[in-house]
């Protein structure tokens, strides 16, 4: 157990520390890339709900810090978090988590479809939460549509390639 700790820790700092130092500094048709959710794609299934909760808190946290979005982040976050599993269920059927024991087991897996389900749902739901907050005002729906897939479609692009260059090695 005390190895997932690590690995569970070291991919935090990593994938925190990119977002803040490198991604938030990218701007791509003025939309900065949002790398962080995918700490929460590949986080452990079976590993402690709370933990993953603070884990989750604590992420949102340090990135409105460094972003300026007064908890935007943290909320948004906190809510695909909670969808999680019914995204898991719904992209990859009956799935049971307590059969699965890494991450990288559903990457190796599952069709490309399955996957591309799963990232668009986490996304698309992350984005519109996060940029329905910042406008706060459903007059801007045009705006927060067009962000929402602008920012989805860039941050689902990074996303795949990460998880094809990190994970993909690692399930062989």
């Amino acid at each position: 157990m005390k190895n997932i700790n690590q690995l569970v820790f070291f991919r935090f700092l990593f994938i925190i520390l990119s977002q803040i130092l490198i991604f938030n500094n990218i701007l791509i048709y003025g939309i900065s890339p949002n790398i962080y959710l995918i700490f929460l794609i590949v986080f452990p299934l079976t590993y402690n709900k709370s933990l993953f909760y603070i884990y989750v808190f604590i992420a949102g946290i340090i990135l409105d810090f460094f972003s300026n979005t007064y908890g935007i982040i943290t909320f948004s976050i906190l809510l695909s978090a909670w969808f999680r599993p019914y995204f898991l269920k719904f992209s990859f059927g009956h799935f049971d988590a307590s059969k699965v024991r890494k991450t990288a087991d559903y990457i190796k897996e599952t069709s490309l479809y399955q996957k591309l389900t799963f990232l668009i749902l986490m996304y698309f739901t992350h984005q519109f939460l996060l940029f329905s907050i910042e406008a706060f005002s459903f007059e801007k729906l045009d705006w927060i549509i067009k962000k929402t897939l602008i920012s989805t479609i860039i941050s689902i692009i990074l996303c795949y390639i990460f998880i094809l260059i990190f994970y993909t090695k690692n399930a062989r």
